[in-house]
């Protein structure tokens, strides 16, 4: 049927109608989701960007904990849970962020607890990079930061963490400056070997690298230190090793660089010996050794101040990462009792040693006076009488199981500080005082009465002041400048070579400790062993009469004059404070009253003397050191024994060992120090001599007289073999141009088989040396350059080895210094 028309027309327009409606319906239902689409994205990006602020404030806090973690671990690597709590309670101030969590871990140091609850450290070997195989101390923590926003979006992120610490003495041979082989004989010390600075390889035999070697700059072959070519003179064979057992030598064209220092790199030769032949195990910075610091070094101080006094006013940092600070025992000395009871944690009191007056409560009651001078020129005096010889302030103090320092420098002198007649018959003349633990004089060689002991017949040494004299001996190195006196020449002595020292008996202290002798020792702490700590700085002082701790009298190289005389210019080798003037306050004499020549106000160090005045004065110049005697196998305390001293140290007799070798019993030991010489079992006997040329004649002299007797003849100061089983820190010589005319390595710093020093005639003996041996700084008081083998003494056969008991951390010396590291193991991201 056809409908009408105005009928059709009703019936489309309620279809458009449903249609506009339905349309409607549809439009805003898309329009609804749309924006529920764009509320809800809006929703999650609100989301998504609190997520993102919690996360990096989770970051933030986690960087700053390890920051904080790090400048603790800068000054203390074995924090107490007390420590670490501390930082737990700093996390960052960051507006409408809290670092808390339900479970504890916002603002958390988690660590294994040893059983006393401090983090546990476990022996942990390296197991890759340059150091793999090196034994070190590892302790693991756990940092957890839980950063929580106002709408409660959350972020945790956790990061493990090592602190590692290697001990120094695992390597055989550390420098933190330049590092030279060149052997004559035949030499192969083992263990690790490692320079901050260029390694120079050299030898006039076979050199044996038998582990590996890392040297941050430079491997050289061609040259010595000062310049020298190896062509001539060192053209023996130079053996690293390319895997356990296995060798290859080294050629000269095989170093890191073409030619000498200066030259091209000698690539890609270098680093295809270095990582591909070499396997790894020879190795400069170009082919990945890294550098290893001291924590000295990381808090802003320098290497030499391990073995320094504090500075007045320093950063507590440095202060506390000094062996000063560190030690177990003190034994200082200065011309003011201000220079000593003003140091940080000093107790107070000193005793003046020029008439043993002291304000401590049971001060020194003995009978035997300080030395004094008689004023007699004929007996060698060349001050007033009643100059006191041995004068200055002497603090002698422990720390005890609370930390608390105490003085016992009354209890020390009243053991005893004298020595015998070291010039008699030892059967004949006993000591003085055979509990003494320091000795700063001894019996003169003829006293005014009972000679030649000078003690009566009820044992009693004599009270007369003028039949002490002060302990001295001359060194020979530290005396010329060159290395070409006539052997038999015995005039030629200078003033700035006799070195006064103080003495210290290993034996006694190990007795007063254990309580055999004295009252205090057993109160002293005991930290797996014990420190002491030594330095000397009676008359020294600069320009503003400010003590430092150096001899101050750089003028010693002096190229252009061929016996070495000052010349008033700075050359290269002789800034050794590196402060880049030429420094000779030190040349500078403190005479006594009445002063005459050559001690008086003229005197330099190049003033000649006679031993009969040599060894009755008080110095002029700072010459002072540390002498060890008595410390034969089993003299040491038995859980360790580290010796640290400002000043140079003298080691006479077997040292932890004695005449039949390294036996058991030994205890951990270390001697660290501004430089150490190792005088032979022989130097404390007397011996019988022949004397010059002439009719013969026989008399017996100790060797510090023979260092008199005889100074420019090693020959007539002979040694025997003798053992000594120590590790050892010392300053070495900075290297210059090889000067005509002299021996070919004059002007380096004698090699690390020199780096033990040698006063005497070794031919024919054998210097049987077991430890391991570092060098942080340059000789700040034993300046005397590098001279052999003239005057100063003769090679030994070195029976030198590296103590691979140093291997385990539990045989280490005490307080052995430490190469410390931070390593991150591990970065998480834990899902909120």
């Amino acid at each position: 049927m056809i409908m009408p028309a105005a009928t059709r027309r009703h019936d489309e327009r309620g279809i458009a109608l449903v249609t506009v409606l339905l349309l409607l319906v549809l439009t805003s239902t898309m329009l609804a989701g749309f924006l529920s689409m764009v509320s809800t994205d809006a929703r999650l990006r609100g989301v998504d960007r609190t997520r993102t602020q919690a996360f990096y404030a989770a970051h933030a806090g986690l960087e700053k904990l390890t920051a904080d973690l790090g400048d603790l671990f800068a000054t203390d690597f074995s924090p107490e849970p007390d420590e670490l709590e501390t930082l737990e309670g700093q996390p960052p101030d960051l507006e409408s962020v809290s670092f808390a969590a339900d479970d504890g871990l916002g603002y958390d140091i988690a660590f294994t607890p040893d059983a006393n609850g401090n983090p546990a450290a476990d022996v942990a070997t390296i197991e890759t990079g340059p150091y793999q195989g090196l034994r070190s101390l590892k302790t693991p923590y756990t940092l957890t930061v839980t950063a929580r926003m106002a709408d409660g979006a959350e972020a945790r992120l956790r990061r493990t963490m090592n602190t590692v610490s290697i001990p120094v003495f695992q390597f055989g041979v550390f420098s933190e400056t330049d590092l030279s082989f060149f052997a004559g004989p035949n030499f192969s010390f083992g263990g690790r070997v490692h320079t901050n600075g260029n390694l120079f390889l050299a030898s006039g035999a076979t050199l044996t690298l038998s582990d590996r070697v890392t040297a941050l700059g430079e491997v050289v072959r061609t040259h010595l230190s000062n310049g020298w070519s190896t062509n001539s003179g060192y053209t023996g064979t130079v053996r690293a090793i390319t895997a356990p057992g296995a060798y290859r030598n080294l050629a000269r064209t095989e170093g890191s660089l073409v030619e000498s220092l200066g030259s091209a790199e000698n690539e890609p030769t270098w680093t295809n010996l270095s990582i591909g032949t070499y396997n790894g195990n020879v190795r400069n910075g170009r082919t990945g050794a890294r550098e290893l610091a001291l924590p000295l070094l990381t808090v802003g101080g320098s290497p030499i101040d391990i073995i320094r006094r504090p500075v007045p006013g320093e950063e507590v940092l440095i202060t506390e990462q000094r062996l000063f600070a560190q030690a177990s025992i003190r034994i200082l000395l200065s011309d003011t009792a201000d220079a000593i009871v003003g140091l940080p944690d000093v107790s107070p009191g000193t005793v003046d040693l020029s008439t043993l007056a002291t304000a401590q409560a049971g001060g020194y009651v003995g009978t035997v006076p300080p030395a004094l001078s008689s004023g007699v020129a004929a007996d060698g005096y060349r001050s007033d009488p009643n100059t006191p010889l041995i004068g200055g302030q002497l603090k002698v103090e422990y720390r005890d199981n609370a930390g608390t320092w105490r003085d016992v420098t009354a209890e020390i002198l009243n053991l005893g500080f004298s020595r015998r007649n070291i010039d008699a018959d030892p059967n004949v003349c006993a000591e003085l005082h055979p509990n003494a633990i320091l000795r700063l004089q001894r019996m003169r060689e003829t006293p005014a009465a009972n000679a030649p002991c000078g003690v009566d017949g009820a044992g009693v040494p004599s009270a007369n002041a003028f039949d002490y004299w002060p302990l001295a001996l001359y060194d020979t190195r530290e005396g010329t400048y060159r290395d070409n006196n006539p052997v038999n020449n015995d005039n030629d002595m200078w003033v700035t070579g006799v070195m006064h020292y103080v003495e210290l008996d290993v034996n006694n202290l190990r007795r007063w400790l254990a309580g055999e002798i004295g009252a205090s020792g057993p109160n002293v702490a005991n930290e797996d062993g014990f420190v002491v700590y030594f330095s000397d700085r009676r008359g020294n002082r600069d320009a503003g009469g400010s003590e430092t701790g150096e001899f101050g009298f750089e003028d010693f190289v002096n190229r252009n004059n061929g016996a070495g005389l000052p010349d008033s210019s700075l050359e290269t080798g002789e800034d050794v404070n590196g402060n880049g003037a030429l420094d000779v306050y030190g040349g500078v004499p403190v005479v006594p009253p009445g002063a005459t020549g050559p001690l008086n106000a003229a005197a330099t160090p190049r003033s000649q003397v006679t031993m009969s005045v040599a060894r009755v004065n008080r110095p002029i110049f700072f010459r002072r050191a540390l002498k060890i005697v008595n410390a034969a196998l089993g003299s040491l305390p038995a859980d360790g024994l580290t010796l640290v001293s400002e000043n140079p140290v003298y080691v006479e007799g077997h040292f932890n060992a004695n005449a039949a070798g390294f036996g058991p019993g030994y205890a951990p030991a270390a001697i660290i120090a501004d430089a150490v010489t190792l005088l032979s079992a022989d130097w404390s006997q007397p011996a019988v001599i022949n004397g010059p040329p002439g009719p013969p004649t026989q008399q017996t002299w100790h060797g510090d007289t023979r260092s008199f007797l005889y100074p420019n003849n090693p020959a007539r100061r002979r040694a025997a073999t003798t053992w000594y089983r120590f590790a050892v820190i010392a300053g070495k010589g900075p290297s210059f141009p090889q000067v005509a005319g002299t021996a070919q390595d004059f002007g380096t710093d004698g090699g690390i088989h020199n780096f033990l020093r040698y006063l005497e005639s070794w031919s024919g003996r054998t210097l049987n040396y077991r430890g391991a041996m570092a060098s942080f700084y340059f000789n700040r008081q034993a300046v005397g350059t590098y001279k052999c083998c003239q005057n100063v003494y003769s090679p030994p056969t070195r029976g030198y080895a590296f103590d691979t008991d140093f291997l385990d951390p539990t045989l280490l010396p005490p307080k052995t210094p430490m190469f410390r590291d931070v390593n991150t193991t591990g970065f998480t991201l834990i899902t909120r």
